[in-house]
Formats: C-alpha cells, sequence, structure tokens
C-alpha cells in the first residue's frame, strides 16, 4: 500500500503494469487462449478490473488533518470537533491551557482550574497561573494568608483603627479600667473609668483606684482626695503658718517654726525655746539681755568674751576686758613687754655673757651674738695656713664645754682643733697647714664608674670614703633596670641591647585580612628628633625620631627579622595605607599638600625644601597643626610622602617593589595605590625607607 501510495502522489515518476497492482502477475490470454470458459479474453478469476489510475485514492484509517482519509467521500467525519477537547472548534485545537481541566462545547473550549491553582489575570490563554487554595470561604480574614486567592494578604483591614488587630493581626489593645483605642497602629486608651486614675505610664490604662470619690481639695488628713497618686500635697489649709509651743517668739536664741502636714496631722516643725544662760554671746534664755551674770571686764576667764585668757607660762589677770600678765612662772621673762603671748623667753639670768653656750644676761643674744660678749686676747698658733686664726667662741668637736677655741683653717684631723704632724685624714682639709690638702691620696678626683651593666652603669669621680681613711668612687644612685626599649641602651642592664624591645604597632583586619604594621617609618636604635643615628642590629617603629634612609632592601629585611617581623607585602603596605574604603591618600580621597610630607608641603615654614625628611608621625604644613594629619584609616604615620618605603614583594627577578612616594614627590606620586617603581635590592637612596609587618603582635 505504501507503494501505491507514492505513485499515486507522484505518478509522473512510476511506471507500473497495472496487472500487477494488488497480487501475482498472471500471463494475458489476449486473443486464442481458453481459460475454460469457452471463450478468450480476460480470465475474470484472476485479472479483476483494479483501477490503476494516477489519480486513484488509497484508503487508510480517517485522521483529523481535513483530509479524506478512508475514501469515503467526506472529510473528518470520525472527529467531533464541536465537543472533543482534543479537537475544539477544529482538527489538532486541543484545551489544554495549563494547570487547567479543558472541555469543550459548541466548538468552543472551556476551562476549570485544578485544584489548588487559581486564574488570577482572567487570562484563559496562560491558563489558572496562581497556586492557592480559598479558605475561611474565600473571605479575607485577618490571619495573614490570602483566603481569597487575589494575591493580596489582608487587604481591606483597618489595622490602624482596628483594636483588635492594631498594627498587625491579632494584636489586641486592652486597657485596665479605660476604653482602649488604636490610631496610626498603636494601641492606647481613652478617658478613664469613674473612680480610676493613669498614675503609672508604664501601665496600659487607669490602673489607680482613687481613695476618694468623687474627689475634692487636698487638705492634711493623710488621705489622697484629689487622685493624683500622692498625699497631702500641694497647698493645705493651716500648714506654713509660724509657731513655736514655748510661748517665744523670735527672741535671742528662741525662734519660730512653721507648721508642716505630718502623717495627716498638722505639727510645728524646727521652732527653739529658752534655755539656761551660758557665756557665748547669745541670750540663751530670752530674757532680751546676752549673757548676763557674767563679769567681762575683770574676771579672765570672761576676759572681753566668753573665752578665757591662756597666757604661756604666766599668771593671767583681766582689766578693762583685756588679758594681761599678773606674773611670770619660775625660769620664765616677759622679755617683749607683750601681754598677748605672756613670758615668752625661758631664762634665768646669771650677769654678763661670756663663751659658755648660755644667755647670761637674758637678752636672746648667746655667746658671740651678744655684743655685750666679753672676748679674751688672741692666744692662737699664727703660721703657714694657720695664719691670722683668731679664737672664736664654740667647741672643740670632742666633747668639750663650749668655750673659746682656735680653728686652724678648718682643719680636724684629730677633730679636737689641734694640728698633727703629718696630714692622714682624706677629709678636703689642709690638715698639717702645709698648702696641700689631702695629699696622701694623688687620684682623688679621677674618673671612675661603679662597674655595672649597661643603663645600670653610673660614672663618677674618686672621692675620699665614709671614714675619711681613703678613697671611693662616687656615683650619682645607679638607675635601676627597666623594660628594654628601642634606643640603643641596655635599658634592663643584662648586657644585650634592645631585645625584644616593643614596637609601636597598628593592627589591621579587613575579612580573612589580619595582621600588624610598624605604625611609623622604620628608624634606627638610638635616632633622635634631629639624628638619623648610626646603630643597625634591628629596626624601631617610634614616633618623633628620624626614619632610617639611605636603606638598601637586604638591610631592611635584615633590620625587620632581627626585631623579630618581616618587610611588609606590597597588598598589606596597600591596605594599611587606604583602609578597606580605598582611599586615594591616606587622609582620604582630595589631595592636601599640607597633610603629608611631600614636594609641595613647607615642614620648616621657610620655603620649599626638596630634600627635607622630617621626624616620624610629626605635624607638618604652615603653620603646623596641632595633630599629623598624614595618619591613615587604621592608625599608621606617614604612609604618603616622607620616605617611599621597600616592600617583599617581587617585581621579576631581580627587584623588589617601592611604595608611598617620599618628600620630593608631587601630589600623583604620594597615593596610596601608585605601584610602578620597583628597584633592585642593593639600591639605596636619601628618599628611600622602609617598615615591617608581622602576623602576630
Amino acid at each position: 500500500m505504501a507503494l501505491t501510495l507514492v505513485c499515486a502522489l507522484f505518478a509522473s515518476a512510476c511506471d507500473l503494469n497495472k496487472y500487477q497492482l494488488g497480487g501475482e502477475r498472471q500471463d494475458a490470454d489476449l486473443g486464442d487462449a481458453d481459460d475454460g470458459d469457452g471463450g478468450g479474453g480476460v480470465d475474470a478469476e484472476t485479472d479483476a478490473p483494479v483501477d490503476a489510475s494516477v489519480d486513484a485514492c488509497l484508503a487508510i484509517a480517517e485522521r483529523c488533518d481535513e483530509m479524506d482519509n478512508d475514501c469515503d467521500g467526506m472529510t473528518d467525519e470520525d472527529f467531533d470537533t464541536q465537543s472533543d477537547p482534543r479537537h475544539c472548534g477544529g482538527c489538532g485545537r486541543a484545551c489544554n491551557q495549563p494547570n487547567t481541566a479543558g472541555t469543550c462545547a459548541g466548538g468552543t473550549c472551556s476551562f476549570t482550574c485544578l485544584p489548588g491553582w487559581v486564574d488570577r489575570d482572567n487570562d484563559p490563554t496562560n491558563g489558572c497561573d496562581y497556586f492557592c487554595t480559598p479558605t475561611n470561604g474565600g473571605v479575607e480574614s485577618c490571619d495573614l494568608a490570602d483566603n481569597d486567592c487575589d494575591s493580596l494578604i489582608d487587604e481591606g483591614l483597618e489595622l490602624e483603627t482596628d483594636v483588635l488587630n492594631c498594627g498587625t493581626c491579632g494584636n489586641e489593645c486592652r486597657a485596665l479600667h479605660a476604653t482602649p483605642t488604636c490610631e496610626n497602629s498603636t494601641c492606647g486608651f481613652g478617658a478613664c473609668d469613674d473612680g480610676f486614675a493613669d498614675i503609672v505610664p508604664a501601665i496600659a490604662g487607669c490602673e489607680y483606684a482613687c481613695p476618694v470619690f468623687p474627689t475634692r481639695a487636698e487638705t492634711c488628713d493623710n488621705l489622697d482626695e484629689d487622685c493624683d497618686g500622692q498625699v497631702d500635697e500641694g497647698t493645705l489649709a493651716g500648714v506654713g503658718d509660724a509657731c513655736n509651743p514655748s510661748g517665744f517668739g523670735d527672741e535671742g536664741a528662741c525662734e519660730n517654726g512653721m507648721t508642716v502636714c505630718s502623717f495627716g496631722v498638722i505639727a510645728c516643725q524646727g521652732w527653739v525655746g529658752p534655755s539656761s544662760e551660758t557665756c557665748n554671746d547669745v541670750d540663751d534664755d530670752c530674757d532680751m539681755t546676752i549673757d548676763d551674770g557674767f563679769d567681762k571686764q575683770n574676771d579672765p576667764r570672761y576676759c572681753g568674751g566668753c573665752t578665757p585668757c591662756n597666757l604661756a607660762n604666766a599668771v593671767e589677770g583681766c582689766a578693762l576686758g583685756a588679758c594681761t600678765v599678773a606674773a611670770c612662772l619660775p625660769g620664765f621673762v616677759d622679755e617683749d613687754g607683750d601681754p598677748s603671748n605672756g613670758c615668752e623667753y625661758q631664762c634665768t639670768p646669771t650677769g654678763p655673757e661670756v663663751c659658755d653656750g648660755v644667755d647670761n644676761d637674758c637678752d636672746r643674744d648667746i655667746d658671740a651674738a651678744d655684743s655685750d660678749l666679753i672676748i679674751p686676747s688672741n692666744f692662737c698658733r699664727q703660721a703657714g695656713t694657720c695664719m691670722g686664726t683668731a679664737p672664736t667662741c664654740g667647741t672643740d668637736g670632742c666633747g668639750g664645754p663650749i668655750t673659746w677655741q682656735c680653728a686652724y683653717g678648718g682643719a680636724t684631723e684629730d677633730s679636737c682643733n689641734d694640728l698633727p704632724l703629718q696630714e692622714q685624714l682624706c677629709d678636703g682639709l689642709d690638715g698639717d697647714c702645709d698648702t696641700r690638702i689631702d695629699e696622701a691620696y694623688p687620684t682623688l678626683g679621677d674618673d671612675c664608674n661603679d662597674g655595672g651593666v649597661g643603663a645600670c652603669r653610673a660614672f663618677g669621680a674618686l672621692a675620699c670614703n665614709a671614714a675619711q681613711d681613703g678613697i671611693t668612687c662616687v656615683t650619682p644612685t645607679p638607675p635601676t633596670p627597666q623594660p628594654e626599649t628601642c634606643n640603643n641602651i641596655d635599658d634592663n642592664c643584662n648586657g644585650t641591647v634592645d631585645e625584644g624591645a616593643p614596637d609601636d604597632l597598628i593592627h589591621v583586619v579587613n575579612g580573612a585580612t589580619d595582621f600588624y604594621m610598624y605604625a611609623y617609618e622604620a628608624s634606627r636604635p638610638g635616632a633622635t628628633a634631629t639624628d638619623f643615628g648610626t646603630a643597625e642590629h634591628r629596626s624601631c617603629s617610634k614616633p618623633g625620631v628620624m626614619p632610617w634612609r639611605n636603606v638598601t632592601y637586604t638591610q631592611a629585611v635584615a633590620a625587620c627579622a632581627a626585631a623579630g617581623r618581616r618587610l611588609c607585602t606590597e597588598a598589606e603596605w596597600q591596605l594599611g595605607c587606604e583602609g578597606a574604603a580605598g582611599l586615594q591618600y591616606p587622609y582620604g580621597d582630595d589631595y592636601d599638600p599640607d597633610a603629608c610630607n611631600g614636594r609641595d608641603n613647607d615642614p620648616d615654614c621657610t620655603g620649599p625644601d626638596d630634600d627635607h625628611v622630617v621626624a616620624t608621625g610629626t605635624r607638618h604644613g604652615c603653620p603646623a597643626p596641632a595633630v599629623s594629619q598624614c595618619i591613615s584609616p587604621y592608625g599608621a604615620f606617614d604612609l604618603s610622602g616622607n620616605l617611599r618605603e621597600w616592600t617583599s614583594t617581587p617585581i621579576g627577578a631581580s627587584a623588589f617593589r617601592v611604595r608611598g612616594g617620599a618628600f620630593d614627590n608631587v601630589a600623583q606620586g604620594l597615593t596610596c595605590d601608585l605601584s610602578f617603581i620597583a628597584l633592585e635590592p642593593t639600591f639605596a637612596f636619601a628618599n628611600l625607607g622602609f617598615r615591617c609587618c608581622s602576623n602576630t603582635p
């Protein structure tokens, strides 16, 4: 059949024997052959007529394709295009939109949404597009659900004013002894119920039950009559009046009090009544006479007032209200004649003034201080350095009495004012009057030290010892060991310089990046604000000192390692400069010529200076600000300007990245992200330094 159909469709290309269609080929007797029916011609049993024309219809089962497939003269007669949902209104027009059950009537599709689906946009061409099952009978309620499946939740509800759902579903407004309200989605309440008041704002409603209702003006009765949570407050009748139960008013020591409301009762408070009279310049008994009964003119117990006379070393008297000296106690003298200080001088007269350490004539001048002293003739030795020695009134220094002595040039070799034959003591004196001092000790005064270690070594000079029989090295009090600092000094006095000395660091944390960096450009140990220093056994991070410049990469790596750190990488250096915000300069995105020490800066206020390195972390600009502005978001100073800085990031096979710009760079060379400079590890220059980093503090 397939071959026949092809030929029927393409007749011009086929050349078939019409007697071969449909069965075996039979030989045809077109003349004389007899097939048993008595005649010639076509055999009726084997050669039935066949329509073998080129337009013959070859029957197949009918299909819905607007063709007569079964060759019965009708088209698509087996298909119902009026009610079949597979061919509704025409072949192949299926009623099968998404998430629907389709039906066909009158050649038109109808759709019903499948359970759980809704046609939200009422467009049948895209089926049921919203997955939703109606709840609450399809009526919207305040339950945070789309009850009517219109893709809106809790629409049409008055959450701003609904006291049952105020601001949100289920938030019911409640109030004690008052009507709850909901305004602007916030619970509140209206007027208080009769007999209640709102005293505590933190409690919603009127929680306070009035003890008196209806309310009235407050009186002193220990009741809250005005229902404000307070008892007996405000202005009360009978309160605040002057009072004094003693019967006296404001007279002498007596004072009126004032009526107050105390626990519901009016009482007098703060009053003072009369008392027995005492000498105190006050009218204690309130009889309008002060200190009556006390003689202040003649009695030394109350002389001129209520304080008794108290004169030193004297018997006191009183005259016309002033204290007097009636007599001095034995051994005392009223030498100045002033009664106010009594008998002020302890002395007993014994005669004229002599050299004995006693004020013999009681005139307050003793021995040589008294112009009345009797002086003997000169009996002292007159030779050498003792020439001109005259007798002096004093002691001989050996426990003897005060008397006339010869002090020979201060010589005290035997401490008794006697000259020795040969000087022996080391005492800074010419003890033998030979014009030489301590000549037995020729090294006296030479430089020396106490033999200490490091900063604890003290320097001084050889001097006489305490026993005055030899010499010793006298130094200032030696310093005590201190914690080690990076200063080229053995601060802890252990024989090693700057070991473990701390550095000023910043902590840089950005995401997973976490490291520590010198807060200042590296400096040599011992560097100062004006001196670069010479020590190179390690690097330091300190403010206010000259940074380490003219340094090679190799030297910088070794200096960081000796400090227990490493040279910063290029990435660490840039993050420490620009911070997490990626600033153009450490202080911001806009260039400020006075912030850091670049070519535009005038750090010494004397004009441009292309070779002016400044101390680490110091102020810049003219006039200089109070605090350096050249500081990064993490707290590092001078990452822009002053000195360029080596990093440990290699560039190619024989160079390392240099970052930061220097004092001789313009604005473009002072940014945090300038990264095209790389130098060989042996390079050193006056504008090149470094700083160190580490993974731990």
